[in-house]
C-alpha cells in the first residue's frame, strides 16, 4: 500500500505554488504568449478571445480548488498537494482505455477525433456516475458543511469510485454521444468494452495502493497481504476487535466477548472472555509539525466494557493488519484477462452487441464471485448479498436477455472487424 506517492510542495523559494503563486503566473505568461503568437499569425481578436475559454476555466481551479485540497498541519499551515496512488492509477487506466479503443477504431477505419471524443464522454460519464454512486452509498461519511462538503465529494484521488456507477454513467454518456454523432450504438458498445476492462485493471491497482476494496481476513495457507497502520483494513479490523484478538458473540455492539486470543493486545490490557464489550474508540493523535505527512497518525484506543475501560497506547498496537485476501490483485488480474479475451473475441460474432453482452455477463459473474472474499461491504435488502452482487445478478440477467434478443436479429455488423 502506498496511498501518497509524493507531495508537491506548498512553497517554492518562499512563494506558493498554487493560488496566487507560481502556477498562476506561468498561466498568465502562457496566455500572453499565446495571444501574441495568434495576433502575429493574423487571427482576429474575436477568434483569439474565443480560444481563451479553456485557459480561463483553469483560473478558478488554480486559485481556489488546488489550495483547498492541499494537505495541512493541525494548525492550518499548508504542507502541499499530495499526489495519490489511486488517482495516478485511475488516470493511467483512462489513458490506456482510450489508447486501445483508438487502436481498434483505426483498424475499423473510424476517425481518431471521433473516437477520442467518444472516449472523453465515456470517461467523464463514468467518473460522474462512479462518484455519484459512491456519494449516495456513503453519504453519512461526508461530514463537512457547505463548500467543505463539496470539496470532500470532489476528492476523487483518495478513492471512492464505484464500478457499477461508472458503468451506468459511462453507458448513458456513450448513448448520448452515439445519438449526437449518428454512431451505431451496439457496434460502439462492442468497441469500448476492452478499453473499460484495461482501465478497470489499472484502477484496481489504485485500490491496492489506497487500501480500499480489501478482502476479508485469511488465515488459510493462501496468498495474503498485510496493510499498515492507518489503512482502511487496519481501521476496520480495529473497530471490530479482530486486530486486538477479540472473538465476539455477534458483529454489532454491544456484544459478549466469547474468547480472547492468548498473547493478544486485548489480553495484555486485562480484557477477559465473558466481558460485555460496549464500544471501541480509536482516536488519532495529531502529528507534530515536521513529521512525515504521509505517515499515519498514532492511534489511542479505548475499550469500553460493562464496568470498566481499558486503554491501549499507540506502541502497543500491531504494526500491520491481520492477513487478508489480496482482493484488489485478483480483481485487477480478472479485468486484465477479460480485456484480452474480449479483444480477441471482437471480430468473431456475426451481430453487433453480442460482444458487449458477453462482456457484461463475464464481468457480472466474476464480480459476484470476487465479492465473496471481500469484507468492506455488508449484505443488503435482508440478504447476505452485497449491493455489488445484487447489481451483478441484475445486469447479468439483462445481458442474457440481450443475447437472446440479438440472436433473433439478422446477421449484420456495422463495421468490418479485423
Amino acid at each position: 500500500m502506498r496511498s501518497t506517492l509524493v507531495f508537491i510542495p506548498h512553497l517554492i523559494f518562499g512563494v506558493p505554488l498554487f493560488g496566487w503563486g507560481w502556477v498562476l503566473g506561468l498561466l498568465i505568461l502562457a496566455i500572453i504568449g499565446s495571444v501574441i503568437l495568434q495576433r502575429r499569425s493574423g487571427l482576429s481578436w474575436s477568434e483569439i478571445v474565443g480560444g481563451l475559454t479553456v485557459w480561463l476555466l483553469a483560473l478558478p481551479v488554480i486559485i481556489v480548488v488546488l489550495p483547498a485540497v492541499e494537505q495541512r498541519w493541525p494548525d492550518g499551515t499548508a504542507i502541499g498537494l499530495p499526489v495519490r496512488g489511486y488517482g495516478v492509477m485511475v488516470l493511467l487506466g483512462m489513458l490506456a482505455g482510450i489508447g486501445i479503443t483508438n487502436i481498434r477504431a483505426r483498424r475499423l477505419g473510424l476517425p481518431s477525433d471521433l473516437i477520442v471524443g467518444l472516449a472523453v464522454w465515456a470517461v467523464l460519464g463514468g467518473i460522474i456516475g462512479a462518484r455519484a454512486f459512491y456519494v449516495v452509498q456513503k453519504w453519512e461519511t461526508f461530514h463537512g458543511r457547505g463548500w467543505q462538503r463539496v470539496i470532500e465529494i470532489l476528492k476523487l484521488t483518495e478513492g471512492g469510485l464505484v464500478v457499477y456507477g461508472g458503468i451506468m454513467g459511462g453507458v448513458i454518456a456513450v448513448v448520448v454521444y452515439c445519438y449526437r454523432h449518428r454512431l451505431n450504438l451496439l457496434a460502439t458498445g462492442d468497441l469500448v468494452v476492452p478499453g473499460f476492462f484495461i482501465g478497470l485493471s489499472l484502477g484496481r491497482i489504485g485500490c491496492l495502493l489506497n487500501g480500499c476494496c480489501f478482502g476479508g481476513v485469511c488465515l488459510a495457507p493462501l496468498p495474503v497481504i498485510h496493510f499498515p497502520q492507518g489503512s482502511l483494513p487496519y481501521q476496520v479490523q480495529l473497530s471490530t476487535g479482530q486486530l486486538l484478538g477479540l472473538q465476539l458473540s455477534e458483529p454489532k455492539l454491544p456484544a459478549i466477548i466469547q474468547s480472547v486470543q492468548p498473547g493478544s493486545v486485548a489480553e495484555s490490557v486485562g480484557v477477559r472472555a465473558g466481558d460485555q464489550l460496549r464500544a471501541i474508540f480509536a482516536q488519532s493523535i495529531e502529528p507534530s509539525a515536521g513529521s512525515d505527512p504521509a505517515a499515519p497518525a498514532p492511534v489511542l484506543v479505548d475499550i469500553k466494557l460493562d464496568n470498566s475501560s481499558k486503554r491501549i497506547l499507540p506502541d502497543q498496537l500491531p504494526a500491520q493488519s491481520l492477513p487478508v485476501h489480496p482482493a484488489q490483485i485478483y480483481a485487477s488480474l480478472n479485468a486484465l484477462l477479460l480485456c484480452l479475451l474480449i479483444w480477441q473475441m471482437q471480430p468473431l460474432p456475426s451481430r453487433d452487441g453480442l460482444v458487449f453482452c458477453v462482456g457484461v455477463i463475464l464481468y457480472a459473474t466474476s464480480r459476484f464471485l470476487l465479492e465473496r472474499i471481500r469484507s468492506d461491504e455488508a449484505g443488503q435488502l435482508g440478504t447476505d448479498f452485497t449491493i455489488a452482487q445484487l447489481i451483478a445478478l441484475s445486469t447479468g440477467a439483462l445481458a442474457c436477455v440481450g443475447l437472446l434478443v440479438l440472436s433473433r436479429l439478422p446477421s449484420q455488423r456495422a463495421w468490418t472487424w479485423t
